[in-house]
């Protein structure tokens, strides 16, 4: 009778196991494919239980879940995305629950944290989202959501306060990751390849970006990527250029882990202040 009892104990055991089971806890569960959102909704609500799904430096674009990560994805209370997660879309149950920033519009770049102004909507959305989801919590929601927002526009201002630098041409060792977020510095930018990390360097496209910097005798160029530090090295030797780092909202640079997404924006107004508008 004991072994038989104990036979169906450990089936149940089994059985929740595998299903998942988990005991329900009163804190929102939220998830964010990208720092750039997981930061954010850690600010907004301070409370909840925010997961990031995509650790920095691993590849966002070609991202693929497992079983855990599916498994977190549909225990979550809210999920945060981009909107390029192709996986996501397949599930109509986690679509259901998923406020993106793409807001169902076809675009090319990835990189829509770095619009700003959209990403200052998308807090507002998520922060009326979650006064729905926990009315007990929407007062903390709103003002943390409405403390955000003016830092965002301060930064935007910082931005656009890099018009005014001598040189306006940003020679980036990368992918065309920072586009919404130098066109709103009125910056021009080069990049060495296309909108996704592995983009491939064409000898053509090296040389001719090469040669530009020789002829312009342009001081400094931004290193994007830690995977073409090969590139920085090249350009240091023979172009004698200095080079700073820059990074696409992602702390993908070991000196940048501690930072949030916002101090990870300043940094970056601080080098590209320091490469366009100093006498070097």
């Amino acid at each position: 009778m004991f072994s038989r009892f104990s036979g169906i104990l450990t089936g149940c055991f089994l059985l929740l196991f595998f299903w998942g089971y988990t005991p329900r806890v009163s804190a929102l569960s939220i998830t964010a494919t990208v720092y750039p959102l997981y930061d954010v909704a850690r600010y907004v609500a301070p409370q909840a239980r925010v997961h990031l799904l995509i650790p920095p430096g691993r590849d966002v674009h070609h991202f693929e879940p497992g079983y855990r990560d599916f498994l977190r994805l549909f225990r979550s209370d809210l999920i945060l995305a981009v909107g390029f997660e192709p996986w996501l879309k397949k599930h109509r149950l986690l679509q259901k629950k998923t406020l993106f920033l793409t807001r169902g519009q076809k675009l090319e770049d990835p990189h829509l944290w770095l619009d700003l102004p959209r990403l200052e909507e998308f807090i507002l959305r998520m922060a009326r989202k979650l006064e729905v989801m926990d009315p007990k919590g929407a007062p903390l929601y709103r003002k943390r959501a409405q403390n955000l927002i003016p830092l965002l526009e301060e930064i935007r201002r910082e931005l656009k306060g890099l018009s005014g630098c001598p040189r306006r041409t940003v020679v980036i060792l990368g992918h065309a990751a920072l586009t919404y977020l130098l066109r709103e510095a009125g910056l021009k930018p080069i990049f060495l390849a296309g909108v996704h990390p592995e983009s491939e360097v064409v000898p053509g496209r090296l040389r001719s970006v090469l040669l530009l910097v020789k002829r312009r005798r342009i001081p400094v160029v931004f290193l994007l990527d830690p995977e073409f530090r090969k590139y920085a090295l090249l350009f240091q030797r023979q172009a004698g250029v200095r080079v700073l780092t820059l990074n696409p909202g992602i702390p993908l640079f070991p000196e940048d882990r501690t930072l949030s997404f916002p101090q990870l924006l300043r940094r970056d107004i601080e080098h590209l202040r320091e490469g366009l508008c100093s006498g070097n």
